[in-house]
């Protein structure tokens, strides 16, 4: 063998070589296609496109919680007329005396009860009371008992609606229990009550109000009818 055969041979080495190079790039193309077409390609995902109104159902947005307005109360509570602190003070003049300042006690819707000449009373609930009127001493007193076992009472004073005159009552104390276990205490005008409902032809519905004031520190009280555009 010369040396033209031995380089002959050669380049058919290198000629042989290079197809089975070729042949294995492309085989390893060959099977990255296959892998790349069967698995996909790896991408990040794209961030959703900001939702819009309507574009599709969701949950109700929740409701505004609205301002819980106040309450107003049922009833105005309007003030002593004039001509009733002119009365107050005549009644203080008498005694020669200056009058303590006319505080509310209750303004009350007239029930059957209140009218009734077999119950005899005006019942003033404790829950009701607008103002304390009582001293510890006559809070005390309405608590006990006298020598006979019965509750005891307070006489007072009251000026009528009518003005015309004042009537001499009993101011108690009533303590009643409930089906519940509690008890509902109460102050009641008792005595002479159905002389004023009777003088004063007060009705059922009707609003009337109960004030008192002090003479000398005797307690007295005034009842006064609320006008009806007034009680509503």
């Amino acid at each position: 063998m010369g040396l033209r055969d031995i380089a002959i041979d050669d380049v058919k080495d290198l000629l042989h070589m290079k197809v089975d190079l070729f042949g294995a790039l492309r085989a390893v193309a060959g099977r990255a296609k296959e892998i790349h077409e069967k698995e996909g390609v790896e991408t990040k995902p794209a961030p959703p496109a900001p939702k819009r109104r309507g574009d599709e159902a969701g949950p109700a947005p929740k409701p505004m919680r609205q301002r819980r307005l106040p309450v107003p109360h049922l009833a105005e509570k309007p003030p002593l007329p004039a001509e009733l602190h002119t009365a107050i003070e005549e009644i203080a003049l008498a005694k020669n005396a200056v009058p303590t300042a006319a505080k509310l006690v209750i303004q009350k819707e007239l029930y059957d009860t209140d009218l009734s000449s077999g119950h005899n009373r005006l019942l003033i609930p404790f829950n009701k009371i607008e103002n304390d009127f009582l001293t510890e001493e006559e809070k005390q007193h309405l608590l006990g008992e006298d020598e006979n076992g019965k509750k005891r009472f307070l006489e007072v004073r009251i000026v009528q609606p009518s003005m015309v005159s004042e009537e001499t009552v009993k101011l108690c104390r009533w303590d009643m229990p409930k089906k519940n276990g509690k008890t509902s205490s109460n102050y009641v005008i008792r005595g002479n009550w159905t002389t004023i409902v009777k003088n004063n032809n007060l009705r059922l519905g009707e609003t009337v109000q109960l004030w008192c004031f002090r003479v000398d520190r005797e307690l007295c009280f005034m009842l006064v009818r609320v006008p009806r555009n007034r009680a509503s």
